[in-house]
């Protein structure tokens, strides 16, 4: 019944907002459905009672009270309700960083924008299906995406940012839709499109990193490089110990924490080569390196959403296994 976890100032509002509606709806549920059953009991005709009780029409004063509670209700919701949408519409004279986020059918391109004005010097992250792209962005700073679109009507969507808005084809003269947050703490966060835009429209997902400030400089270096920043697990990221003999991994079942990236450590104890990627039917999840054992490596796996995902050894196709990932 409620929203996942707010992860952004305004999504705490948001949040906050859902549970004033969620909490007077009850309490207009409760005294309604309370009436109801109390006028059903109270004056239920009896066995013997052959004649109709005394009619009477109109009560002013019922009739006052039911008017006002009502519109009391209204302008309470209507109050903030608007103080709501004002803190979700505000912007900030300078944003701590300018995403311009393009959807096209059927992924995402991130453009970071310099102060400067130079596209040259933009760091670029383009996903395709097999790749979902990743938007590093810092914690604590305000963050501005820009939202346009190459064909059709997309739409920017990150359940935990409780918000989403529409990525339409504006043309050259055009203004594209803007959202802007402030992510409140560290974390990889799964975003989608959530507007039917073609056939491949399930497969139009992206992933936010939020980090510190520090990290986000660092990432941001590597990418303005030209190189693709690998996302990074969080220190406290959950550990899988997977190892593999011959043609065979230690087990056929894992269980990862669904929303939350993860680290597979993975042991190889002979001398053939191995991998570990992560399917979701035909869908490509994530692939590790392909390396020669015996050693290990950890896969730092970004966040996979509720559900049972096929794991396997890309090398030796037969290695199969179960991930589930659980809330």
């Amino acid at each position: 019944m409620l929203p996942p976890d707010p992860k952004t100032e305004t999504a705490k509002d948001v949040f906050g907002l859902y549970l004033a509606v969620l909490i007077m709806g009850g309490i207009v549920f409760v005294g309604v459905e309370g009436f109801i059953l109390y006028a059903a009991v109270r004056y239920r005709r009896k066995p013997d009672d052959e004649q109709l009780p005394p009619q009477i029409h109109g009560n002013t004063t019922v009739e006052i009270i039911w008017t006002a509670i009502p519109t009391v209700i209204v302008l309470v919701l209507f109050v903030i309700s608007t103080i709501t949408l004002n803190a979700v519409e505000a912007r900030s004279a300078k944003p701590g960083v300018t995403v311009e986020a393009t959807g096209f059918q059927w992924q995402w391109r991130f453009r970071y924008l310099d102060d400067d004005g130079n596209p040259g010097n933009d760091a670029v992250v383009n996903g395709t299906a097999a790749n979902p792209p990743v938007m590093a962005l810092p914690i604590g700073e305000p963050i501005r995406v820009i939202l346009p679109s190459l064909d059709v009507i997309h739409s920017f969507f990150v359940p935990q940012f409780l918000i989403k808005r529409d990525v339409v084809p504006v043309g050259e003269n055009g203004k594209p839709n803007e959202l802007e947050f402030t992510i409140s703490e560290e974390g990889t966060y799964a975003g989608q499109c959530a507007e039917f835009c073609g056939l491949q429209h399930a497969n139009m997902t992206f992933a936010i990193q939020a980090m510190t400030r520090a990290k986000y400089d660092q990432w941001l270096k590597v990418a303005k490089s030209g190189a693709t920043p690998a996302p990074s697990a969080p220190a406290n990221a959950t550990v899988i110990k997977l190892s593999a003999t011959g043609t065979k991994f230690s087990t056929d079942r894992i269980e990862a924490p669904a929303g939350q990236p993860f680290v597979i450590h993975f042991d190889i104890t002979d001398g053939q080569n191995h991998n570990v990627a992560i399917m979701s039917g035909d869908k490509q999840l994530f692939a590790g390196k392909i390396f020669q054992g015996p050693g290990a490596q950890d896969y730092q796996v970004p966040a996979l959403p509720a559900g049972e995902y096929q794991f396997l050894c890309q090398v030796h196709p037969v290695m199969t296994g179960t991930i589930v990932a659980t809330p």
